[in-house]
């Protein structure tokens, strides 16, 4: 990624914090040393490495935005998911400007999307991408995503969807041969509308991100991507707005399923921890049970530093040893409720 500065800053080589900085220096040489296994990254194009864990910036706006993506960053966190539709592009830029300024730091990985409105042509695509890029003050973006397999003001069940979403891709693949983007990408597709993509794209997408949790598994659109080499990235882990999956009383009772089994390690899992080990561990029907391979990313909100170090940590955790994990995944696994938090694009034709 390159970045755009309004001018040449002197880099400020002071720290607040001597020692925190010390240890996320060693933290990240440890975890860079460890990407070659694909534990904290994912190869979904040739040569672009998407860190698993993504920060999360919907509803984030203003200084509360910025702030939150710097504390975000100094947590560890080197992906940082937005949209066009969100409206906070700006203030993540401010934040990344900031985060550039101070000794020797890198550049996160930032994805961004297409907004429905944006999509009702090759054009206003290639348009919207440049302005992204102007908001975030960046040359180049990691990933840019279809939001939406439908446009604005049209019907859901119209045709006229099938036509704008491809004109729409069509401005994403031009604009990844122009540099201007690493990969491309779309969310919130079913099968039909990835079967149809496929049909006609020259750049096949390279991830597809989508809601899933233990209410909303897809397994069955998960195993389609998987097998088309289509990486997922899953958002909504905790069970969107509210998090209704960490509810006190609701893990309380999941808690209670696994009080049998004794680990070390038991104390050391938080119930956020467990919720997004099963997001990188779950896939599709074939990775049931499995507690080893990390499947894909996972988009995970939080306010306070101490819920966002939290959250981070999970990569940190030893996934395939731990007693009580495997418990606790089975536990989650054998949820039937179904339950779709966010809006549900299979309405879209």
């Amino acid at each position: 990624m390159s970045f755009m500065s309004s001018s040449k800053e002197e880099k400020n080589t002071h720290r607040d914090d001597d020692d925190d900085d010390d240890h996320r220096q060693r933290e990240r040489r440890r975890r860079h040393q460890r990407d070659d296994d694909g534990v904290f990254v994912k190869e979904i194009a040739p040569n672009v490495f998407m860190p698993r864990v993504a920060f999360g910036t919907y509803k984030l706006k203003g200084e509360g935005c910025s702030t939150a993506v710097a504390r975000a960053l100094e947590c560890g966190y080197e992906h940082i998911d937005t949209a066009s539709i969100y409206k906070n592009e700006t203030d993540i830029g401010d934040a990344l400007n900031e985060w550039m300024k101070t000794g020797e730091r890198k550049m996160p990985f930032v994805a961004s999307k297409i907004a429905p409105a944006e999509m009702h042509s090759q054009l206003l695509v290639e348009q919207a991408v440049s302005k992204i890029l102007g908001r975030l003050r960046l040359r180049t973006i990691d990933l840019i995503m279809l939001h939406w397999p439908g446009v604005s003001k049209v019907s859901p069940d119209s045709e006229i969807h099938k036509e704008k979403r491809k004109n729409a891709y069509r401005g994403l693949e031009k604009c990844l041969k122009e540099g201007k983007i690493r990969a491309i990408g779309v969310s919130n597709y079913h099968v039909r509308h990835l079967e149809e993509l496929l049909t006609y794209c020259e750049i096949p997408p390279s991830v597809n991100q989508i809601e899933a949790h233990p209410m909303w598994p897809q397994e069955e659109l998960i195993d389609f991507c998987e097998n088309k080499g289509i990486t997922v990235v899953k958002y909504s882990p905790f069970g969107g707005g509210g998090a209704p999956l960490l509810d006190d009383e609701f893990v309380s009772s999941q808690e209670r399923e696994v009080a049998d089994v004794t680990d070390d390690d038991e104390q050391a899992w938080k119930p956020s921890q467990i919720l997004l080990a099963w997001s990188l561990l779950r896939g599709g029907r074939k990775n049931r049970d499995n507690n080893t391979t990390l499947c894909g990313a996972v988009v995970v909100k939080a306010s306070s530093k101490e819920r966002m170090l939290e959250n981070y940590k999970v990569l940190e955790k030893d996934f395939s040893n731990s007693k009580y994990l495997s418990r606790a995944l089975k536990v989650w696994d054998s949820v039937k409720t179904r339950k779709k938090f966010a809006w549900d694009s299979d309405c879209v034709t």
